[in-house]
């Protein structure tokens, strides 16, 4: 599944983006402990670039109620980077395993 981010609420990712957003694959599905399960672990395209890090991969997980990407083609997500990427070889994983960044649109984009 590939999704396109988009109409980011935090400036400075805004900036640091594409003006056309990010575009990136779905890798897998991930529950975190103390936020639910849901997440999407996206792998970008191209890194954001962000408080001068370089980030490879960030979770998304829709901000809106019933909605999910993959049934919806279009919500609103919670955009989380990975700080430390080894944390997705930990067993359990929860929220102070990420950096929550921002708010963005997040559309599926069609099958290549």
């Amino acid at each position: 599944m590939r999704i396109r981010l988009s109409d980011f609420e935090n400036t400075a990712v805004a900036e640091a983006s594409p003006a056309d957003g990010l575009s990136g694959t779905v890798v897998r599905r991930i529950a975190l402990q103390d936020w639910g399960d849901n997440w999407l672990l996206l792998a970008l395209d191209s890194p954001l670039k962000y408080h001068g890090e370089s980030h490879n991969q960030v979770l998304i997980r829709s901000r809106l109620v019933d909605y999910e990407l993959g049934r919806d083609k279009w919500t609103s997500v919670f955009i989380l980077t990975l700080p430390n990427p080894a944390v997705l070889e930990k067993s359990a994983v929860n929220s102070k395993d990420f950096e929550h960044v921002t708010w963005a649109s997040a559309t599926l984009l069609p099958a290549p």
